[in-house]
């Protein structure tokens, strides 16, 4: 979690605004929490849990981008265009939603703009993942692999009595091979070359880097 980003002073200004109708909901493991074509009018935060950015692409589905506890996401709810072709899926067994409409988020923010920088600085980081994402592809398919496990185990690994990463059991080969736009079979053979180098310790779930 980038805690250096102290968004929830953030989150709690909006929830003691009266006049806010904001909503914190928990949903299941596989839920959309934004459709896919589905222009939203609100501004989300990630409580808890891990979601993904999903898009579909000749027929396949594909995660361009993860969203992490602290994140925001519905930037769309800015855009001009009318609809979109991605949705927000949960990943993790479950995830806690906060959620306000971007109408009353602008008038809190007019109410105390020092916030304003703050979530910009959170827009800017959203766009920066995406750039990081397209260096990424270019990757031959391993150390697009290992590359992958490195990005979520800053963000979402868990250090091991053994001083080990170990990634939460729902990052499974299925999930790294639609992040890394590759075959499962692909994603399976590159664990096992990985494993065979010592850098990971385990591919099978929970992956454990070395």
């Amino acid at each position: 979690m980038e805690v250096y980003k102290d968004n929830l002073t953030l989150i709690d200004y909006l929830k003691k605004e009266s006049r806010n109708n904001w909503t914190e909901k928990t949903f299941g493991k596989d839920t959309l929490v934004i459709d896919e074509y589905e222009k939203t009018e609100n501004i989300y935060y990630v409580v808890e849990g891990v979601l993904s950015v999903e898009i579909l692409n000749d027929g396949k589905r594909y995660i361009s981008s993860f969203i992490f506890q602290n994140d925001f996401f519905g930037l769309d709810s800015f855009s001009t265009f009318k609809q979109k072709e991605h949705g927000i899926r949960v990943i993790s067994e479950h995830a806690t939603v906060f959620c306000l409409s971007k109408g009353k988020l602008l008038d809190s923010l007019n109410k105390e703009p020092s916030y304003y920088e703050l979530l910009l600085t959170n827009f800017a980081d959203i766009f920066q993942r995406h750039y990081g994402y397209f260096n990424f592809l270019y990757l031959p398919t391993t150390e697009r692999v290992k590359s992958a496990l490195r990005y979520l185990s800053d963000h979402i690994g868990i250090i091991t009595e053994t001083d080990h990463l170990e990634l939460p059991k729902f990052i499974t080969q299925e999930t790294l091979s639609k992040f890394c736009r590759t075959s499962q079979s692909r994603v399976s053979v590159s664990l096992s070359e990985l494993e065979k180098t010592g850098w990971l310790l385990k591919k099978k779930v929970p992956i454990t880097i070395n």
